[in-house]
């Protein structure tokens, strides 16, 4: 699977660069205060200084005195890639495209294969080698100190409860959801749905042989 998105060059490259951009807070639109929907294809793209990649901010928690708590955001990556440090974050790595991104550290080595998140910590100097090609990745980020995520892909029918932040992006193929508020609603490919605060189960269904479903979970501490 290659995916395409609005903004985007075929060009490829080997520069380094940092994935730090500015975002943009809530960058989506939907019908209810708590459930808002995207198309990644129209979120804006932030370009890494040198052309390494680029960046779409998809969904970004609160923020107080020491920063924002999380963020979920789309990168392209268009060649080597350094990222930026993001000191006292969890961060979860998926890669949406068929092939391999080797993630280099002063840690070692991680390989994010095709829809198998990976996890390293923000605090650490990242690198990325990946072939000519541009690739897709979610990137998911949480501060150490306010909350956590757990990201999950699926590929045939299940039943989420939200958790207080619950995206869910459809990545191949069409999926629909359904809920006590939410009837047959359908996610097409690269398409989601972002709950705050909605607890009711939602049964979610593929509509494709292919189909792969992301769910992103992200709690508050309990003590905060």
């Amino acid at each position: 699977m290659t995916l395409h998105l609005s903004g985007e060059s075929s060009s490829s490259g080997s520069s380094t660069s940092s994935d730090h951009g500015k975002a943009s807070p809530h960058p989506v639109t939907g019908a209810q205060p708590a459930v808002r929907f995207f198309n990644c294809a129209s979120l804006a793209p932030e370009p890494w200084a040198n052309g390494g990649g680029v960046t779409r901010t998809i969904a970004r928690g609160p923020e107080d005195h020491a920063g924002v708590h999380w963020r979920v955001s789309l990168a392209t990556l268009s060649g080597g890639a350094r990222f930026s440090q993001f000191p006292g974050f969890d961060r979860t790595l998926v890669l949406l495209d068929d092939g391999a991104v080797d993630l280099h550290s002063q840690d070692g080595q991680l390989t994010a294969r095709t829809g198998q998140p990976v996890q390293f910590s923000g605090d650490l100097h990242v690198w990325v080698t990946l072939a000519a090609k541009p690739v897709h990745v979610l990137n998911v980020m949480t501060r150490r100190d306010a909350c956590r995520a757990s990201v999950g892909v699926h590929t045939h029918s299940l039943r989420v409860t939200p958790a207080a932040n619950q995206l869910l992006l459809s990545v191949d193929d069409q999926w629909t959801l359904s809920s006590s508020l939410l009837r047959n609603v359908s996610l097409a490919p690269m398409n989601g749905i972002w709950l705050e605060e909605r607890h009711e189960a939602l049964d979610l269904s593929p509509l494709g042989p292919e189909a792969r479903l992301l769910s992103i979970a992200i709690e508050p501490l309990a003590d905060r």
